[in-house]
């Protein structure tokens, strides 16, 4: 995920997509960005190692995470799963550790952990007016706990939200980490969220399956205020 907020760059997690996005970055001559990470699962930082400006001298990356997940981006580049050491990258990165919040620039940026094996972070981010939710590899509380979790994406004009299972798959994956598609409309429903975004779909789950999925989530709930897609790879969204 890319997000531009003026011209602060700002990536979150570092899946395989930011390869391309690399690239990109490359071919427009940015030389610095923020990279905000949730947690240190595979899928969220396997993209890492090849990531072109890493490798540049001229490149400045602030990295934003839980310990856990710098730990995680480091060990991924040792001998025998990577070639090149995290020590022999030339950006210059700096780690920070995610407390709470942080000012990158003019973006603000909230953390709230989330339900996930081993721990996971989900992200607020505030800029001219407009907020932004990223809330990834949750599984709803069961209890109180899931009011803080909505209260976090509250308002928001755009929240990207993982929704992994349908309900029957639900019933065979319980504490695996992840939302049911009806979990992530309901929670932004009640948290009067302007737009959801669904993403980290399951691989399982082919385009017929999704757009079938999609088609039955608007027509359930079609009155409630909330727009509803599917997070497609390359799609652009502005907030305006």
């Amino acid at each position: 995920m890319e997000v531009r907020c003026g011209k602060r760059i700002i990536v979150l997690d570092a899946g395989t997509g930011i390869r391309e996005l690399g690239l990109k970055l490359e071919r427009e001559g940015v030389r610095e960005l923020d990279l905000l990470i949730s947690h240190g699962h595979m899928d969220h930082l396997q993209g890492f190692p090849f990531f072109n400006p890493a490798y540049r001298a001229t490149t400045r990356i602030d990295l934003y995470s839980a310990q856990e997940g710098v730990d995680a981006l480091q060990k991924l580049m040792i001998q025998p799963h990577f070639p090149v050491p995290f020590e022999a990258l030339a950006a210059d990165i700096c780690f920070h550790e995610m407390n709470g919040h942080c000012q990158l620039g003019d973006v603000k940026v909230t953390a709230h952990p989330v339900n996930h094996p081993g721990g996971c972070i989900a992200f607020r981010l505030e800029y001219s007016g407009k907020v932004l939710v990223y809330l990834t590899d949750h599984e709803p509380y069961g209890n109180s706990r899931d009011i803080g979790v909505r209260e976090f994406t509250r308002g928001a004009d755009l929240l990207i939200r993982e929704a992994q299972y349908s309900n029957p798959e639900y019933e065979q994956k319980r504490g695996w980490g992840h939302s049911r598609f009806e979990d992530a409309v309901a929670d932004a429903i009640e948290a009067k969220v302007k737009t959801l975004a669904l993403f980290h779909h399951d691989p399982q789950h082919d385009d017929d399956f999704l757009e079938a999925e999609l088609t039955s989530l608007r027509t359930r709930y079609a009155k409630a205020p909330l727009e509803i897609y599917l997070a497609r790879e390359g799609q652009a969204i502005e907030i305006a």
